[in-house]
């Protein structure tokens, strides 16, 4: 359980390093008065974000010595969690589009280990047998 938790909290770090450097490059990029991003930049964001908690959950994956998936398969789960977020929070402020990017994605990637425990404990009951 204390692995899952360092792989989570790896992984959200990393997603957060990266919405921080998406965030960086569009507030340097952003027209004086401030606007407010239109849809399809807010839209890079789970791209981005979704980078950032693949390769932070690999590299939780490396400190508790866990080889649970491939780079692409963590990539599209976060990916997933972090679009279905952004675009359901969307409509009520970049702010909560922000917040669901995170909520979202972090509980993808609870989803994608709870699948994969289940994945392991089946096949460790068939080769007991």
């Amino acid at each position: 359980m204390l692995g899952l938790l360092i792989r989570v909290a790896v992984a959200l770090s990393g997603g957060v390093i990266g919405f921080a450097a998406w965030l960086t490059a569009v507030l340097s990029r952003m027209p004086r008065p401030p606007v407010p991003p239109s849809f399809a930049v807010t839209l890079t964001a789970p791209v981005v974000a979704a980078i950032g908690f693949g390769v932070g959950l690999l590299v939780g994956e490396r400190l508790t010595r866990r080889r649970s998936g491939a780079v692409r398969g963590t990539f599209l789960w976060t990916l997933a969690g972090c679009m279905v977020g952004t675009v359901v929070m969307f409509p009520f402020g970049g702010m909560m589009a922000g917040f669901g990017l995170f909520g979202f994605g972090t509980a993808a990637l609870f989803i994608r280990e709870a699948i994969l425990w289940k994945g392991q404990a089946a096949r460790a009951a068939t080769a007991s047998r």
